[in-house]
């Protein structure tokens, strides 16, 4: 079974810490930021990159004079002959007075610099080490998703938790910091944070993976996993990007909270995330069996579940008869907790397909196609209309 890339562009609040005691004083445990806080902190650093040919975020990184420097990704702004502007936090529009790809071969990472100049004070992004984002790493992704029917300059900002679910040696473009949380169009390029607000990595892939079903065919399927360059990976860019590090602002301690434990789960969101991690790493047996112990303790769990336990027997490489009416139940179940997952009736539509039920495909493919066009996902939109063209 292969997982493939696509950019199109769905937790858990832990508190860690040590005490450390003197003879008559003790301190109070560090405390994780909260989402609200961390967002307090994405608000004023995240800006909008904007230009004709589409929307995209990035992060301000560092300050000389009037000067700021942004990062982002290169497919943000990967065409010369293009203009670009960035809106700031503040509502003010710039001109970018450069740009900056450190992707210059298939093989370099998704990476840019963008520069803005202005006279409004913005605070610049503590940068961590983003080796530190281990597998069950609270992270937060923030930026502008083109939502709602809102795009350019008319996006409002988001911020979307999730954990890291597995960390890859080797992805196409650099992607190898993996997590499951709710990303859109417009949110490439943003900063990817850990609990302490601090910048790990610049969110740009929306994945959907690819299934042989069982006619032979390979079918796409809709998975909620999401990747980010990690930060360490610019860090080593620097000469490219003409910078110092002298520039940036880096904090390396080790984040106040640590990863989820998936050793010896004890809960349904324990074996939730186990079975995540597990399908992010290509073993969607094992996933299956985590996903079902999640249910022993929490039978109505989120849809979320439901739709990952479909995705798990879908990607199953048997071809054994009961597969797609299996993932269906599991879909099915996903909608009825959520009748608006948009995902949950794409990836239904392709089981009903390889069940070789035509018109409860179209069905699906209609239904995920009006969820994709009132969240403004154009591509998965314009993705779904394809199929149902192709079907009728």
């Amino acid at each position: 079974m292969n997982i493939n890339f696509s950019r199109y562009d769905t937790l858990i609040t832990l508190l860690a810490g040590t005490t450390a005691a003197l003879t008559i004083v003790i301190s109070q445990p560090a405390i994780a930021k909260t989402p609200q806080e961390v967002a307090n902190i994405a608000g004023p650093l995240t800006v909008q990159i904007n230009s004709s040919l589409g929307d995209g975020s990035g992060v301000i990184i560092a300050k000389t004079g009037k000067t700021y420097t942004v990062l982002t990704v290169n497919h943000v702004v990967e065409k010369a002959d293009v203009k670009y502007t960035v809106r700031t936090s503040k509502g003010k529009n710039y001109q970018a007075t450069s740009v900056t790809r450190l992707q210059t071969a298939e093989t370099d990472p998704d990476l840019a610099v963008v520069k803005f100049e202005s006279p409004e004070e913005y605070p610049v992004a503590t940068i961590a080490d983003s080796d530190q984002a281990v597998i069950g790493t609270q992270i937060f992704v923030y930026g502008y998703p083109a939502t709602g029917g809102l795009f350019g300059a008319e996006r409002e900002p988001e911020l979307s938790p999730g954990l890291v679910t597995s960390r890859p040696r080797n992805r196409p473009e650099g992607y190898t910091l993996r997590y499951q949380a709710v990303t859109w169009s417009g949110m490439s390029g943003g900063p990817v944070f850990d609990s302490d607000g601090r910048v790990i990595g610049l969110h740009g892939q929306g994945e959907f993976g690819f299934a042989q079903t069982s006619s032979g065919e390979v079918a796409p399927i809709k998975t909620g996993f999401n990747a980010a360059v990690p930060i360490n990976t610019f860090i080593a860019k620097l000469v490219a990007a003409g910078m110092n590090k002298s520039e940036l602002k880096v904090d390396n301690t080790p984040a106040t909270q640590g990863p989820v434990s998936t050793i010896n789960p004890q809960d349904a969101q324990a074996y939730y995330f186990r079975g995540l991690s597990r399908l992010d790493q290509d073993n969607p047996s094992e996933a299956i069996a985590d996903f079902n112990k999640a249910l022993t303790f929490k039978p109505n769990y989120t849809p979320e579940l439901y739709f990952n336990i479909g995705n798990a027997r879908t990607l199953i490489a048997s071809f054994e008869t009961t597969r797609a009416p299996s993932a269906i139940q599991a879909y099915t179940r996903a909608i009825e907790a959520n009748p608006g997952f948009a995902d949950a009736y794409y990836n239904r539509a392709l089981a009903y397909l390889d069940n070789k039920d035509q018109p409860k495909a179209i069905a699906d493919f209609q239904k995920a196609a009006e969820l994709y066009k009132q969240g403004g996902r154009t591509s998965a939109y314009q993705d779904a209309l394809n199929r149902i063209k192709q079907l009728q």
